[in-house]
């Protein structure tokens, strides 16, 4: 199995060197660890979740680093990048062309909404997910990107599934699909505490009539940890997989590496 969604202790809210990872990883059998930290900003927005812009050359040498110390896995340079069409510049000409990382991730924490930056944690109405539904499609559409992160992640705030939650899911989904671009089914989802919604306790994420839909859609999926501390390296991959399999969605074990498309 592989990961390709790792943080490391830069950003703020995780533990473990790109080296506790890479050894992490080996001992778990893993054949490919990317590492995708959250992506330095040049004007350092979101900063309590991210490594200063000035960090961006000691997490590329710590790589380095990491893949001469650990042998017997394959260690790949990449950064989980939050979308702002401000920022597509800088992700295609100076972390894929000029600093040739080998892939980067499309997610969405924040989504633009009348004038400001919402939370996906905070997403409650059914303008809300329409908001954030356009966003992470957009994201898509830049094509920059391998996959895109936990695309179901509005369900953190948005407790139901309903009529909203479900046009949201297909729009995503279809956008997908035409734009050939895989989703991600994120295994820290099941890690994290259970939420309480009107009709019961359920995961955060990964929401079931979600992939149910994806599987119908015959989209293409990323299995992946999203692993926060080295003994998390391989957490939930055989999960997740279960959850593709049950809803017969197609796992890719290798990601398309974009850092050619510049």
């Amino acid at each position: 199995m592989n990961n390709y969604h790792t943080h490391t202790w830069r950003c703020k809210h995780a533990d473990g060197t790109v080296t506790d990872y890479a050894e992490a990883a080996k001992a778990a059998h893993l054949q490919t660890l990317g590492m995708s930290d959250h992506t330095p900003l040049p004007d350092n927005r979101w900063p309590f979740i991210r490594m200063e812009y000035n960090e961006i050359d000691a997490y590329i040498q710590e790589i380095e680093e990491a893949r001469k110390n650990v042998s017997g896995i394959t260690l790949l340079q990449g950064l989980e990048c939050d979308w702002a069409r401000e920022y597509k510049n800088y992700y295609q000409e100076e972390l894929l062309g000029k600093r040739d990382f080998d892939y980067l991730i499309g997610a969405v924490h924040w989504f633009p909404y009348h004038g400001d930056w919402l939370y996906t944690g905070d997403i409650e109405h059914a303008s809300h997910l329409k908001a954030f539904s356009s966003h992470i499609i957009e994201a898509m559409e830049c094509g920059l990107f391998s996959f895109i992160a936990h695309p179901d992640s509005f369900g953190i705030g948005y407790k139901l599934w309903d009529e909203n939650t479900e046009s949201c899911s297909r729009d995503i989904i279809t956008a997908a699909g035409e734009l050939n671009i895989p989703l991600e089914i994120n295994g820290y989802g099941l890690r994290k505490p259970d939420i309480v919604t009107p009709t019961g306790k359920r995961k955060q994420y990964p929401l079931l009539p979600f992939w149910k839909i994806a599987g119908e859609a015959r989209i293409t999926a990323v299995c992946n940890s999203d692993a926060h501390t080295p003994g998390d390296v391989g957490a939930s991959l055989e999960e997740t997989r279960a959850l593709a399999e049950k809803y017969s969605v197609q796992v890719l074990d290798e990601i398309p590496l974009l850092k050619k498309a510049v």
